[in-house]
């Protein structure tokens, strides 16, 4: 549920910005849509930003990355969140067929 939630946000929201500071956060950090989540993950952890728990009802879609929930479905997005101090950024991500996750965008 809270992934197609911030997926709908993410779609139709007009640049807020908390939406325009998170992509400058992601843009300094050399991160841009189309990236696998791997580097993107990892650039975001050595910047001093922790992932956010995810609350699940069962195991996480990808064992190796707790805090990323996935969406059920033919359009189904994935989401991740990451804190630092007061500021938090989630992330919107696509999984591809072969497990990968790739970079939408950000709020």
């Amino acid at each position: 549920m809270n992934t197609l939630l911030i997926a709908l946000l993410l779609a139709v929201a007009p640049a807020t910005d908390a939406a325009t500071e998170s992509s400058t956060t992601l843009e300094q950090l050399g991160l841009h849509r189309g990236m696998e989540y791997v580097p993107v993950r990892s650039a975001l952890l050595r910047d001093g930003w922790t992932v956010e728990p995810h609350d699940y009802e069962g195991s996480p879609p990808f064992a190796a990355f707790p805090e990323v929930d996935c969406g059920q479905g033919w359009q189904a997005v994935c989401s991740a969140g990451f804190r630092r101090g007061d500021k938090v950024v989630y992330l919107a991500m696509d999984p591809t067929d072969d497990g990968h996750l790739l970079l939408l965008g950000s709020e």
